[in-house]
C-alpha cells in the first residue's frame, strides 16, 4: 500500500510504528466522509463531558485527530499544527525528563496489545500519568487513557479513542493496561509490564459502579443486572475489596478518582 513505507522508517517519535507490512485496511471506513464523522463524534463527546478532553490517535497515518482548539492535549498548539506534526506532536508536549520512560512504556504496551488475539484486543484499556508542558512553560500532571476504537481486518491497531483528564496523583509515572473483560491488569515497572496479582475491575463491576452512582437500592441493582440478591451481594463485596473501600459511597468516590465512572 502507498503508506506502508512510512512504517519502515526509523522513528524518533515516542509511539513506535507498527511493523506489520500488510495493514488490510477496511476500505469502506477509510473515506474522508468517515473522518468527518469522527470529528463530529469527538465534538459531541467533548460537549457533554467537561472533565475530560477526547481525541483520536491514528496509528496508520501516525497523526492525531482533534476537534476543539480548547482540547487539553493541544497544550496551546493549533489543531492544524498538531495534525501536521503527526506523532512528533507528543515530543512537543511531554516533559523532556520523561522521554526515555515514555518511549519504553509505549514500546512495551504494543507488546502487550499484540500478545492477545485480535478478538480480545478491543478489551484493553491503557492508562498513564504524564507531565504536560503548557504554553506558559508551567507543568501539569495529566492522566491519559486510551482504548482501541477501530482495528484493521487483520487485528492491527488502527484508531484509538483517547481521553485526557487531570490526574489525582501528584507525580507522573503511573502506567497500566487493563483487560476490562477478564480483569487482568499489567503494571509498568522497571521498563516492562508485569501482570499484577490483583484483578482489575471487570465490565460487570463497572456496571455495578454505574448503578451505585444512580443511588439505587441493592434489590433494584440486582433486578437490573438480572441476578439474585445474594449473587449481587457477593459481587459487590469482591468489588469493594478490589477498591479497598467499605461501602457504596466509598466505592463511587474511589471509582471517580480512578476515572472509572
Amino acid at each position: 500500500m502507498e503508506n506502508t513505507h512510512r512504517h519502515e522508517k526509523k522513528s524518533n517519535h515516542f509511539i513506535p510504528t507498527v511493523k506489520i507490512r500488510d495493514w488490510k485496511m477496511p476500505k469502506n471506513l477509510t473515506k474522508e466522509a468517515n473522518r468527518t464523522r469522527l470529528i463530529e463524534m469527538l465534538a459531541a463527546m467533548n460537549k457533554i463531558n467537561d472533565t475530560a478532553s477526547y481525541y483520536i490517535r491514528d496509528s496508520y497515518k501516525q497523526e492525531i485527530i482533534v476537534d476543539s482548539p480548547k482540547s487539553a492535549i493541544l497544550c496551546g498548539l493549533s489543531i492544524n499544527c498538531a495534525s501536521s506534526l503527526g506523532f512528533a506532536f507528543y515530543n512537543r508536549i511531554f516533559d523532556e525528563n520523561e522521554w526515555d520512560w515514555l518511549a519504553k512504556m509505549f514500546e512495551e504496551s504494543y507488546k502487550i496489545f499484540y500478545k492477545y488475539p485480535p478478538a480480545q484486543r478491543r478489551n484493553l484499556v491503557s492508562s498513564y500519568d504524564f507531565t504536560l508542558k503548557t504554553a506558559n512553560k508551567s507543568k501539569l500532571i495529566l492522566r491519559h487513557r486510551g482504548v482501541p476504537f477501530l482495528l484493521c481486518d487483520n487485528g492491527n491497531l488502527w484508531l484509538s479513542l483517547c481521553s485526557v483528564t487531570v490526574s489525582p496523583e501528584k507525580q507522573s509515572g503511573n502506567a497500566m493496561i487493563t483487560n476490562i473483560e477478564t480483569g487482568e491488569q499489567y503494571v509498568f515497572k522497571n521498563g516492562q509490564y508485569i501482570l499484577s496479582d490483583k484483578l482489575a475491575v471487570t465490565q460487570e463491576e463497572l456496571l455495578i459502579l454505574e448503578l451505585l452512582c444512580e443511588d439505587l437500592a441493592a434489590k433494584q441493582i440486582a433486578k437490573q443486572m438480572d441476578i439474585s440478591d445474594d449473587s449481587y451481594r457477593r459481587k459487590k463485596e469482591v468489588l469493594f475489596k478490589k477498591l479497598d473501600v467499605k461501602n457504596a459511597h466509598g466505592a463511587v468516590y474511589k471509582a471517580g478518582l480512578m476515572g472509572l465512572v
